[in-house]
């Protein structure tokens, strides 16, 4: 069954985004990448993240590639929904046929039109390989591409993070790679996934030794571990409740830390205490935190 309730907020989306009006840009003369860019910039974007624009391929006195005119004119107010229509100058595939279908005139015309088609699709392909040294930088590439260029470096990005936090995740992470397993390289990575600096205490332990019957009671105030060595331990604290968390976020820190530290090591995560308030507390006194209806103020 379609949820009815996703298909109405999909449609108020949608008309929100049809709503909306924007300044059409000066795009002439631009280089056809170019232009792209400032049609994001200025608000035309689509669904999927990228330049709202169809390319028209025209033969014109320019040089190729370079946007010879648009639709909406600059200046306008536009549909930020509706595409933006680039008039693009290229240079006919239609002039390497033999002479007699490379003539300009109207019999032509259908051939240069239906060439332009396989065209477009060729350039297509080829801008992209051009542009492949700029995939792989994480500044540059297209958000699209960030998840694939995650996975060359073995890293996942967190689905809450901002396309802004995953670039800066690519383009630090692979710095930590010669520091993986310190302490520098662990707080670096819980900094990127909780947004504040956590305190890392090395060669200690939270718990305390005890003897059996003289300083502890056994499920009550003791807890059986492992023989531990504190060389091998450390204790991660977090300045914030653990009621800040959710049960999911916690436990992601908890996959942070097991892949970050040395396999031989034990941790212990810790948060800052709660406000708690005391049931035994009196809540108010009689003659100091209230007043009864016949009493008169001095």
């Amino acid at each position: 069954m379609v949820d009815s309730g996703n298909m109405r907020g999909n449609r108020v989306k949608q008309a929100e985004r049809r709503s909306r009006k924007v300044i059409v840009p000066e795009l002439a003369g631009m280089h056809v990448r170019d232009a792209q860019i400032v049609i994001a910039q200025a608000g035309f974007v689509a669904v999927d993240g990228t330049p709202n624009v169809q390319i028209r391929y025209v033969e014109a006195y320019a040089e190729d590639h370079q946007v010879v005119a648009q639709l909406p004119m600059r200046g306008q107010l536009a549909d930020s929904a509706a595409p933006i229509e680039l008039h693009v100058a290229r240079t006919s595939w239609n002039r390497f046929l033999p002479q007699l279908y490379s003539l300009a005139h109207e019999d032509n015309a259908l051939l240069q039109q239906f060439l332009w088609i396989f065209q477009q699709l060729h350039d297509r392909t080829t801008d992209t390989i051009d542009r492949v040294p700029s995939l792989l930088r994480p500044l540059e590439t297209d958000a699209q591409y960030l998840p694939w260029l995650a996975s060359w470096q073995a890293l996942q990005l967190d689905a809450d993070w901002t396309e802004t936090q995953k670039r800066q995740w690519l383009r630090v992470a692979p710095s930590l790679f010669a520091q993986r397993g310190t302490r520098p390289s662990l707080q670096t990575l819980l900094k990127m996934h909780l947004g504040f600096d956590p305190e890392i205490q090395e060669n200690v332990w939270p718990f305390e030794p005890f003897r059996v019957g003289v300083t502890s009671e056994i499920g009550v105030s003791s807890t059986i571990l492992p023989p531990l060595n504190l060389a091998h331990c450390f204790v991660v604290h977090l300045p914030v409740p653990a009621t800040h968390f959710s049960h999911e976020q916690i436990v992601r820190i908890h996959r942070v830390i097991l892949a970050e530290k040395p396999a031989h090591t034990n941790y212990y995560l810790t948060f800052a205490a709660a406000d708690r308030i005391d049931d035994n507390a009196p809540f108010l006194t009689i003659g100091d935190d209230i007043l009864t209806s016949d009493s008169q103020p001095a």
